[in-house]
């Protein structure tokens, strides 16, 4: 395989200690020709000392502090703006909150060359449990979610490359030629949702996007979101849902799939009455009113942007990548209001 220097980029959140242990896998990969841009997101104190004290005159890592928490999204972008500068053919984004096997680098950036593609997904296995997934990818629901694949599943149903609706960004490679052409993270994002939408971009435009299964990563789920989840975090993802599907969508494939978001978000907003789950009823009338009404100029700006720039692939093979919801939701049904399972914790 051709050498090629890897620029990872990896946010530091007042988790020091996650990444301490994210670099230490690092440093043990067989695939060494990397740098690593170490972002520290404005963490308490501690944090910036520790990170100065272990890594600041490493060969491979260089250390960028930023004063306050841009979150995920903006955090991300300064660093890839100067890399779609540069001569690189990939960039790869880590969490912190990482370890990976010593061949996953080599096998991630081995599958972009092989298959041709523009996203790699990695294999991202539960840290604490690693019989079980975390993450393969995103599917696309016809009635607007983009939904992680495998998760909680068992590590040996994912042995086979497949495509996907997009990566996760927790552990993902991209290719810069993609990113120029299309875009990186939507600044209006905060942390959440912006890899789904680059996702959904980069898939509606043509671009091949993969889950390598070679590619192992052990993930602490949601170490970071954790200390921000909450009402106005689940709100922000709902919104986020509709802004993607709205700016995005074709107006063939929002035809052809609006019979069964109507069904669907109706039968929702029942059931949340039934079982009188006020927040979930809560968010669903709210981020409509946000949506529709308050944000309606944003969102149909960005899709006036959107399309003036790019011309998508026909309708009809957008509806074919993506997934009949039916099934899926009943299953979701089940497990979370008749189990009574909160998939937010």
């Amino acid at each position: 395989m051709e050498v090629m220097t890897i620029p990872i980029i990896t946010l530091n959140w007042n988790g020091i200690e996650d990444t301490l242990e994210c670099m230490e896998a690092l440093t043990q990969q067989s695939y060494t020709d990397y740098i690593v841009y170490l972002v520290d997101n404005g963490s308490d104190k501690y944090d910036v000392e520790q990170l100065k004290k272990h890594f600041g005159t490493h060969s491979k890592i260089k250390l960028i502090f930023n004063e306050s928490n841009l979150g995920f999204t903006k955090g991300n972008n300064a660093i890839l703006r100067k890399v779609l500068e540069e001569n690189f053919e990939y960039v790869v984004l880590l969490n912190n909150d990482t370890t990976q096997e010593k061949d996953w680098l080599e096998n991630l950036v081995a599958s972009a060359k092989r298959n041709q593609a523009d996203m790699v997904s990695s294999k991202m296995i539960d840290y604490h449990n690693r019989r079980r997934m975390d993450n393969a990818g995103h599917r696309m629901l016809n009635t607007a979610e983009i939904i992680a694949i495998s998760h909680g599943e068992s590590v040996d149903d994912y042995t086979e490359m497949f495509e996907n609706f997009g990566a996760c960004a927790g552990a993902a490679l991209y290719s810069v030629q993609m990113l120029r052409e299309i875009g990186i993270f939507d600044d209006y994002f905060n942390t959440g949702y912006e890899d789904a939408e680059l996702g959904v971009r980069a898939n509606i435009l043509g671009y091949t996007t993969i889950f390598e299964p070679s590619a192992v990563v052990y993930h602490k789920i949601s170490s970071s979101i954790n200390k921000i989840r909450d009402y106005q975090y689940t709100l922000s993802i709902q919104i986020a849902v509709w802004y993607t599907y709205w700016k995005l969508m074709p107006w063939g494939v929002i035809l052809f799939n609006l019979p069964s978001m109507l069904f669907k978000y109706s039968l929702v907003f029942i059931m949340n009455i039934i079982f009188w789950r006020k927040q979930f009823l809560q968010i669903q009338v709210q981020s409509f009113v946000e949506v529709f009404f308050k944000q309606r100029h944003i969102i149909f700006g960005g899709r006036k942007a959107f399309f003036k720039k790019h011309q998508p692939i026909s309708s009809w093979k957008i509806i074919q990548k993506q997934t009949f919801f039916l099934w899926f939701d009943i299953w979701r049904f089940w497990h979370f209001v008749i189990l009574r399972k909160n998939p937010y914790k």
